[in-house]
């Protein structure tokens, strides 16, 4: 049982052989506390700098005590960092934690933003979804 198409036999485009070599990033972010997973391929250089601006984001007060450093994990390959002390408020403070999270990607360079996902939870909970692709 065959048929005959005018259709072009499909190939993979070269974005899809793009992605195949891990140039996607994907962020997820949950508030409050603020939960932060970044799967890709991120440099160190752009996590050591997340990890000083994103304590100063959120809208609580920034003590000693409070300590922030991504975490790597290999299974998936991921890095994960929880600011368990602090709060980040929908007016001000999530905007800044986005903001510094999109500062850093783009000091590192090559990374489009091609979706995002907002979703709420409850009252005080929200999940932001970020999907970005390296640019040529």
């Amino acid at each position: 049982n065959s048929f005959c198409t005018l259709l072009p036999v499909p190939t993979r485009s070269p974005h899809a052989k793009m992605a195949a070599k891990g140039q996607n990033l994907i962020v997820n972010m949950t508030f409050n506390p603020p939960f932060i997973t970044i799967i890709g391929p991120i440099k160190e250089t752009t996590v050591q700098k997340l990890n000083t601006e994103l304590p100063n984001a959120c809208t609580t007060v920034t003590t000693s005590k409070t300590k922030f450093a991504f975490e790597r994990k290999d299974s998936p390959p991921h890095w994960f960092g929880e600011l368990r002390t602090s709060f980040a408020n929908e007016e001000v403070g999530q905007s800044r934690v986005v903001l510094a999270l999109l500062d850093a990607l783009e000091s590192e360079g090559g990374w489009k933003l091609k979706g995002s996902n907002a979703t709420n939870h409850d009252i005080d909970k929200v999940t932001l979804k970020f999907f970005f692709v390296r640019t040529l």
